[in-house]
């Protein structure tokens, strides 16, 4: 078969093109082996997509462009739409191809190229329903297409190629389509134990892994897309419960720990907790293992110094392997190596939708001339093959059986409605700072934020700390020659970024040219000043992270994959909801906003909780 004159050869280099894996340390995405391919129209990627089959429905040289086709299209077109193309060329055939002259183009003629064409258009069809099921059975407008394909090829006599086209065989997806909205203020009067202690770590991750491989596989290709686009959760039900799953079990982990009431108690159940993360990583399931291991390296976790002090060292050694497994640095990089595995396998949700928002807004859909960006299509393909792997895995394929009755308890169990203060209030309550024994209850200090915004009495002891703080933060930044005083060149600095502060002689009591920490808590005290305080106040908003980001405070994870932490609208800091109101820095723009200064921000000393002794949060 041979293009007709005035078709571009050029243009069907594609069809020779091996859609192959990158390499690095990026998402893996499928490219060209030659890099010619930048732009193209839907309609020549079909006819692309058609020419690597050969009359018996073989690919030629393996080429995964019909697979990125059909995986990826429904971003740019319909899968109606995409129907269309496929049945336009099988009408217009002719345009394409140059039969001899004396051929009469009978359906039995097997050397008649337009027949041999028009079985390639038909195997290129029959690619995309054995592997995209899914598409012919939840597109409702996309099997009338098909179907009124098939009256076509019927009343042309063509009846083995009508077999190719047949959907009748294809699998019921209802199950995507079912779905129920719990009440997320819903209370469930049980203890959060009621699973936990009577399964054993294998069972529970198996529980786990069915239960998340259930939600996982319901998000549609259009709910990943609409949340790559939008940025937003809302009305996307689908991807909101999978989240939802991963936030609660991270939480249910906390809870298990910190209800029991030793430290011994609490170590075991950490022990039981890791161990039920080496099944989770042998059964490939990364998104489960993330959500058990951020739980038990959480900061309401990885401040109990006495339950840490109880933990097994093989324990404590496996939680760093999985950190390091796990950690954002160099994008995910030991992950997206272990994720190249074969089998059943669950990808961690969070770093793929990440890497979606990101492909999608780095690279455009089109290109100025109007044509399909070919490489983003390609890298997307990457992503959505990980993302839709479960989606037509049979659940024969799931590697153990489930236990419908355990699952639907362990999902009552999820459902948690703690909230991060009151998981931190409870750690508190388990393991005061600084105390011996613990309170009957949780208290509350009244911490920096309260002060700083006025909410809190103008107790004196209080307000001694607080000061404290403050001076000690002003010297950390401002001492710069680190000999104990503010000389009066250091001073300007300070008066530059606090206008409201006296003059260089108010402050140094003693007039020994030298502003020592006592003479400038004396002054602080004093003044008690509201400009002071409103020069530390926040403008805190709960907000949501697209890349890895850490708390200003405790250096540690913004753990989670919506509404991670929160952020300062002014100065930019982020920060844990429980760790916000203990910081003790300068709010930096808002003293741009008084002063030209151009000084690097004021930081004060934060208390550091870190888990085993790590020197950083690496997840």
């Amino acid at each position: 078969m041979s293009p007709k004159k005035g078709q571009e050869v050029t243009d069907n280099r594609i069809n020779q093109a091996k859609l192959t894996s990158y390499e690095d340390e990026r998402p893996a995405s499928p490219a060209p082996s030659c890099a010619m391919i930048r732009a193209t129209t839907m309609e020549k990627l079909v006819e692309s997509a058609v020419e690597v089959f050969d009359e018996q429905g073989d690919l030629i040289d393996n080429s995964d462009l019909p697979r990125v086709l059909c995986l990826m299209h429904k971003w740019f077109i319909s899968s109606e739409e995409l129907a269309e193309k496929y049945v336009q060329l099988y009408q217009n055939c002719d345009n394409y191809v140059v039969c001899d002259v004396i051929c009469q183009h009978n359906a039995d003629n097997s050397k008649c190229m337009r027949n041999q064409f028009k079985a390639k258009i038909c195997h290129a069809l029959r690619y995309w329903i054995t592997t995209f099921p899914v598409h012919f059975d939840h597109d409702t407008r996309l099997p009338h297409v098909v179907h009124n394909f098939e009256q076509v090829i019927q009343a042309e006599g063509y009846n083995k190629l009508k077999e190719l086209v047949d959907i009748s065989k294809v699998p019921s997806y209802d199950w995507m389509r079912i779905f129920s909205v719990r009440n997320p203020t819903a209370k469930h009067a049980r203890k959060v134990s009621l699973v936990f202690n009577h399964l054993e770590p294998l069972e529970l991750a198996e529980q786990l892994t069915f239960l998340e491989y259930k939600t996982f596989r319901r998000i549609t290709f259009s709910d990943f897309k609409n949340y790559a686009i939008r940025a937003t959760l809302k009305d996307n039900p689908k991807l909101e419960r999978s989240i939802a799953l991963f936030n609660g079990l991270s939480q249910w982990v906390q809870c298990m720990v910190l209800s029991r009431t030793t430290p011994e108690q609490r170590a075991h159940v950490i022990n039981k907790f890791t161990s039920v993360a080496k099944k989770l990583r042998s059964l490939q399931n990364f998104n489960t293992l993330m959500a058990v291991v951020g739980g038990l390296t959480h900061s309401a976790l990885a401040r109990l110094s006495k339950t840490n002090a109880c933990i097994s060292s093989e324990t404590q050694k496996t939680l760093v392997e999985f950190t390091e497994l796990l950690s954002s640095s160099n994008n995910f990089s030991n992950y997206r190596r272990a994720l190249r595995c074969k089998g059943f396998k669950i990808p961690i949700l969070g770093v793929h939708l990440k890497d979606l928002i990101s492909l999608n807004t780095a690279i455009p859909d089109r290109l100025e001339d109007g044509l399909i960006n070919f490489k983003k299509m390609v890298q997307l393909a990457g992503i959505f093959t990980d993302l839709m792997y479960l989606q037509n895995m049979p659940q024969q394929s799931v590697p153990f059986e489930a236990n419908l009755d355990l699952v639907n308890t362990l999902r009552l169990s999820l459902d948690l409605n703690y909230t991060e203060d009151e998981i931190y209030e409870l750690s508190l309550a388990r393991e005061p700072r600084n105390s011996i024994s613990s309170p009957p209850t949780p208290t509350k200090p009244m911490v920096f934020g309260d002060w700083v915004a006025g909410i809190s009495p103008p107790d004196p002891n209080m307000i001694n700390k607080h000061v404290h703080d403050m001076v000690e933060a002003v010297f950390k930044n401002y001492d710069l020659d680190r000999d104990g005083f503010i000389s009066h060149n250091e001073f300007d600095d300070i008066a530059g970024n606090f206008p409201f502060v006296d003059s260089f002689c108010v402050l140094d009591a003693d007039q020994d040219g030298m502003i020592s920490k006592a003479e400038m808590k004396t002054y602080f005290v004093r003044a008690n000043s509201h400009a002071l305080r409103n020069s530390f106040k926040h403008d805190f908003h709960e907000t949501t992270y697209f890349k890895p980001t850490y708390c200003i405070h405790c250096t540690g994870l913004l753990w989670g994959l919506i509404k991670q932490g929160w952020k300062c609208k002014d100065c930019g800091i982020n920060a844990h909801k429980h760790c916000k109101d203990t910081i003790v820095m300068e709010c930096r723009r808002k003293a741009r906003r008084e002063s030209s200064a151009g000084l690097p921000p004021l930081e004060g000393s934060s208390r550091t909780y870190l888990p085993w002794a790590r020197s950083k949060a690496t997840l």
